[in-house]
């Protein structure tokens, strides 16, 4: 007897609802997973009104009540927790929750006063990602945005101070700025009143004690009763009085390299750094005052130094490792040639200082082919070819020596944000090794100015509104925690049966 049609669709049907549970098939469309909410806790609110801050708990509060997943806390880590009483992390970072996001395809309703400091990182959340700017009552307040000093003197000389004051969005009104050297007032200026962000920069001459030693230079505002956040009205960088100079920079051909990199040895010696520059052939002046001084007075520096730096033509004075005695590093910019673009660090002694560069977004370099023996620090390669180059190497042996064979780095640092940062964890860390000096004043100083800069107020880098072009996670309903399936599968088979028997099958 043939079996009839409806038996066998009810037995496909219970096989069917069986296999789709063993093996968790989908059984409905995809759809978008709840979003991550992220609350920016970086101390960059205390420079608003103190509703922004209430406002901001209150629309995480309500997101979380409509539904959305795990609170993440963001600033200068990513962690989940609750929003703090005050915020308090002295940095606006969101590369952390950035990366997180990414890697499992999680959206993100992220709730910031809009002070990120790499809103670029924000374009690759996943789509579907959000932003929610609290924007409060403008503020009053003024702050001291930048203090740039040389970190050593020759005791005796006269430096440069260079204070900068920012208003808040309220703008500010007429402040005085004193400067101290130590304890001892040693110039005082009026700052006029400013307009909302607006800065005023001051350079303030500074005669140097003849005494040897650490001291400090310290910038305040005279407190006031309408100024906002009184914590960004002081700030205080170290200077290192010595008679002895800690490095000569020579450069016989001066651009935006040669400045840079002058900035950059000064920030990690702990004591006075000479700068030379040559802006003629024969005509040599010196860096800050561009005082004239003899070539022969440069040979003598440069052979005396315990550090020398040589940039563009290394070889003016003759062989420069015959010439010094300290430790050296040579810049050797080359002729324009094809884009080298950096492709990564090799095994070195600075290649945990370089770890965290993003190599393939640096501006590219103009690199000359060096056959030097030593560890090549960081590599090159033109853009689509194998033509691969070493951008710094380092030489160990009775004295340390560094190479570098190329130009451009100028261009990272105009570029800032992580290019910036790029050259400054390279420049440092290549002085440092060259150097053999801890630097640790200066690097605790580094961090001090960063988590004092959370404070100074500035305006708003990011904009409320749909960011994020990443592919978004979608789930869809699965088999296996469809109970129903069960429930169909055990009727079709008891129908099946009863069916059966009705018609005399078994």
């Amino acid at each position: 007897m043939t079996t009839p049609v409806g038996l066998r669709a009810l037995r496909a049907l219970a096989l069917l609802a069986v296999l789709a549970m063993a093996l968790d098939l989908p059984i409905g469309p995809a759809r978008p997973v709840a979003p991550w909410v992220a609350l920016d806790v970086s101390a960059s609110w205390r420079t608003q009104d103190t509703s922004a801050w209430r406002a901001a708990r209150g629309v995480v509060d309500s997101a979380r009540a409509a539904g959305a997943d795990t609170l993440l806390l963001i600033g200068d880590s990513v962690r989940a927790g609750t929003p703090p009483e005050v915020p308090a992390d002295r940095a606006s970072r969101v590369a952390p929750l950035v990366d997180a996001a990414v890697a499992l395809g999680r959206p993100v309703l992220l709730v910031t006063d809009g002070r990120i400091a790499d809103p670029e990182r924000l374009a690759q959340l996943p789509a579907g990602s959000t932003l929610r700017v609290i924007a409060s009552a403008a503020t009053r307040d003024a702050a001291i945005a930048a203090l740039v000093a040389p970190g050593g003197a020759l005791g005796g000389d006269t430096i440069t101070v260079d204070v900068i004051v920012r208003a808040g969005a309220g703008g500010s009104a007429p402040r005085t700025l004193t400067l101290r050297l130590g304890a001892r007032v040693v110039a005082t200026a009026a700052i006029p009143a400013l307009e909302a962000y607006a800065e005023h920069a001051v350079s303030i001459p500074v005669g140097v004690p003849t005494v040897d030693g650490a001291t400090t230079l310290g910038a305040s505002l005279e407190p006031v009763a309408e100024d906002r956040v009184p914590a960004n009205d002081s700030s205080v960088a170290p200077l290192l009085v010595s008679g002895a100079i800690a490095a000569v920079f020579v450069s016989t051909s001066p651009d935006q390299d040669a400045r840079y990199l002058l900035a950059a040895l000064r920030s990690t010696r702990r004591g006075p750094v000479q700068g030379f520059w040559r802006v003629a052939p024969g005509e040599w002046r010196t860096d800050g005052a561009m005082r004239p001084v003899s070539e022969a007075s440069v040979r003598q520096a440069l052979v005396a130094a315990p550090m020398a730096v040589l940039h563009g033509d290394t070889a003016l004075f003759g062989a420069p490792r015959a010439l010094t005695t300290g430790r050296l590093v040579l810049v050797a910019p080359p002729p324009p040639s094809e884009d080298q673009y950096p492709v990564g660090a090799g095994e070195s002694p600075i290649v945990a200082a370089l770890a965290g560069i993003p190599w393939d977004s640096l501006p590219p370099l103009d690199v000359g082919v060096s056959r030097e023996e030593g560890f090549a620090a960081v590599r090159s390669r033109r853009a689509r070819r194998f033509d691969e180059r070493v951008v710094v190497r380092l030489v160990e042996g009775r004295r340390r020596i560094a190479l570098v064979p190329a130009a451009g780095f100028g261009r990272w640092r105009l570029r800032g944000g992580r290019s910036a940062e790029a050259f400054d964890a390279l420049w440092g860390s290549l002085f440092d090794w060259v150097g053999a000096d801890t630097a640790s004043t200066a690097s605790v100083d580094a961090r001090a100015a960063r988590d004092a800069a959370e404070l100074v107020p500035r305006r708003p880098t990011v904009a409320e509104g749909a960011v994020g072009a990443g592919r978004p996670m979608a789930a869809a309903p699965r088999a296996g925690a469809a109970w129903w399936l069960a429930l169909i599968a055990v009727l079709a088979l008891c129908a099946e049966w009863i069916w059966r028997r009705r018609v005399g099958l078994r």
